[in-house]
C-alpha cells in the first residue's frame, strides 16, 4: 500500500510542478522508465495501471503549455537529424516485417522512447536538469540493487538470476546494474562532504547484486570499464586502481559460494557451448542481415530466422545488439545507432574536459564534469555489453544517449550562475558565456 501512495504523491507533485517547469514531468517519466515500479513492488501495486504512459502523457501535455516560455534548446542539431534518420530506418523495417504482431509490440516500445526523447530535448535546457536526471539514474538503479541484496541475505532468493527484471533476462539485468558503478563512483568523486564516502561503498552491493544475476557479460562489461575509468584517471590512476581493487576483494569475500562457484568454477565443456551457441547466433544474423541487407526482416523479426540461417535453437535471439538491428532492420539501421553511441561518447567527452578547468572553484563544472564522466562510463558499459546481449529497445541507455546530446550545450554556462537553494544551494560561479542556470 505505501508504494502505490509513494507513486501517487510522486504523481501529484511533480505532475503539479510540470506545469511551470515540464522538466519535472520528464524526470518523472524517466524515475519509472529505471525504477520500473510495475516489476518491483508487482505484488503491492494495483493491476492494469500504466504508470510510465501517463508519466509521459503529463510531459507531452506540459511541454505544448510551456512551449513557448522555454528556453533555447541545447541539445546538438546532429543528434536531432541522426535520431531522425534512424527513426525513419526503424519505420521502414516495420513496414516490410515479416511478422506484423511482434514488430507492433516493440514498435510501440521504440515510439515511447522516441517521443520522450524528442521532449527531453526540448526541456532539459539547465545544468541541474543533467544532474537530478543522473540523480534519479542513480536513485532507482541503487534501490533495486537493495532489493536484490536483501532478497539474497535475509531470504535467500536469486529470483533475478532465473526471472530478470522488468521484462529484461537476467543477463539484461545484470548489465542495467553494472551501469549505476560508474555513478556511483564519479559522485563520490564530485562530492566534498563527508557522506560521498556512501557514494564509493555503494560500488560494493552494485557489484554483488550483477554476480547474483549470473550473468557473465554483465560483470565482464563492469571489470573492462572499470579498467578503463583507473586508465583514464589522470594523476589518481594509482588511487582509483588502489579502490577498485579493494571494493573487488570485499565483493569477492561477501559473495556466496554458489555465486563464487558461478564466475570461479565454469569447466571448460561449459564455455565452450556457450561460446559456440552465441557465434552460431551471430553467423546467423549477419546471413540474414546480407540477404536483407537494407531495411531487414523486421523489428525483431530475425528471431524466427535465425534457426533456419544456423541457429542452435528456433527462436534464438542474437545476443548481440549491434548485429540483431542490422539483421531486423538492414545494415543502415545498425550503422546509424553506432553512430549515436559513438557522437554520444564524444560529445561526453568534450563536455566533461570543458569543465575540467573549473573543477576546484565551481562546484556547478566539478558536478557537471563528473556526471558526464558517470554518464560516459555507464553507456560505455552497455556498448561492451551489447556485444553479448540484444537489448535495442531497453530505455536506459536513450536515456543516456539524450543526456550526452545536451551535455556540451550546457557545459557552456552563462556567465554568472546562480543556483536557487531548491536546486542544490551550490555558491555562484564565473564561467563562459552560453546557457545555464538562472
Amino acid at each position: 500500500m505505501k508504494q502505490t501512495l509513494f507513486l501517487i504523491a510522486a504523481f501529484l507533485y511533480l505532475g503539479f510542478r510540470s506545469f511551470a517547469d515540464p522538466f519535472w514531468a520528464v524526470l518523472l517519466y524517466y524515475g519509472l522508465a529505471v525504477l520500473r515500479p510495475q516489476s518491483i513492488w508487482e505484488w503491492s501495486l494495483p493491476p492494469g495501471i500504466r504508470w510510465s504512459l501517463y508519466a509521459a502523457l503529463i510531459a507531452i501535455g506540459a511541454l505544448v503549455i510551456n512551449y513557448q516560455s522555454l528556453r533555447r534548446r541545447v541539445v546538438q542539431k546532429k543528434f536531432m537529424l541522426v535520431l531522425l534518420i534512424y527513426i525513419g530506418l526503424l519505420f521502414g523495417s516495420y513496414l516490410v516485417a515479416f511478422d506484423r504482431e511482434i514488430a507492433d509490440r516493440i514498435g510501440w516500445e521504440y515510439a515511447k522512447i522516441f517521443i520522450m526523447m524528442i521532449v527531453g530535448a526540448f526541456v532539459i535546457t539547465q545544468l541541474w536538469h543533467f544532474r537530478y536526471l543522473a540523480w534519479a539514474i542513480f536513485g532507482g538503479l541503487t534501490y533495486l540493487v537493495y532489493q536484490v541484496n536483501s532478497l539474497y541475505v535475509f531470504e535467500g532468493r536469486m529470483v533475478i538470476s532465473r526471472t530478470g527484471y522488468g521484462g529484461l533476462d537476467n543477463n539484461g539485468a545484470g548489465l542495467m546494474l553494472a551501469m549505476v558503478a560508474p555513478f556511483c563512483y564519479h559522485f563520490f568523486l564530485a562530492e566534498r562532504r563527508w557522506w560521498r564516502w556512501g557514494y564509493l561503498v555503494c560500488i560494493v552491493p552494485t557489484a554483488h547484486a550483477v554476480m547474483l544475476t549470473y550473468s557473465r557479460g554483465a560483470m565482464l562489461s563492469g571489470i573492462v570499464c572499470g579498467m578503463g575509468m583507473v586508465l583514464t584517471a589522470g594523476r589518481k590512476r594509482l588511487q582509483a586502481a588502489l579502490t577498485l581493487a579493494v571494493l573487488g576483494a570485499v565483493v569477492l569475500s561477501l559473495a556466496g559460494k554458489e555465486v563464487q562457484a558461478r564466475f570461479m568454477s565454469i569447466n571448460a565443456e561449459e564455455r565452450d557451448v556457450s561460446q559456440q551457441s552465441r557465434l552460431d547466433s551471430w553467423r546467423a544474423g549477419l546471413r540474414i542481415a546480407a540477404d536483407y541487407p537494407l531495411l531487414g526482416v523486421g523489428i525483431r523479426n530475425s528471431n524466427l530466422l535465425t534457426k533456419q540461417y544456423g541457429a542452435d535453437l528456433q527462436g534464438r535471439t542474437i545476443h548481440n545488439i549491434y548485429i540483431q538491428i542490422m539483421a531486423d532492420s538492414g545494415f543502415p539501421a545498425g550503422a546509424v545507432y553506432i553512430l549515436i553511441i559513438l557522437l554520444s561518447l564524444r560529445w561526453l567527452h568534450v563536455a566533461a574536459r570543458a569543465a575540467s578547468s573549473r573543477l576546484e572553484k565551481d562546484m556547478e563544472a566539478r558536478w557537471h564534469h563528473h556526471v558526464c564522466k558517470a554518464v560516459f562510463w555507464s553507456l560505455a558499459t552497455f556498448a561492451f555489453g551489447g556485444f553479448f546481449l540484444s537489448l535495442e529497445h531497453f530505455e536506459l541507455p536513450y536515456l543516456l544517449i539524450l543526456m550526452a546530446a545536451t551535455a556540451p550545450g550546457l557545459s557552456a554556462a552563462t556567465e554568472r550562475i546562480v543556483v536557487p537553494r531548491a536546486h542544490g544551494g551550490l555558491a555562484p560561479s564565473r564561467s563562459k558565456p552560453g546557457v545555464g542556470i538562472q
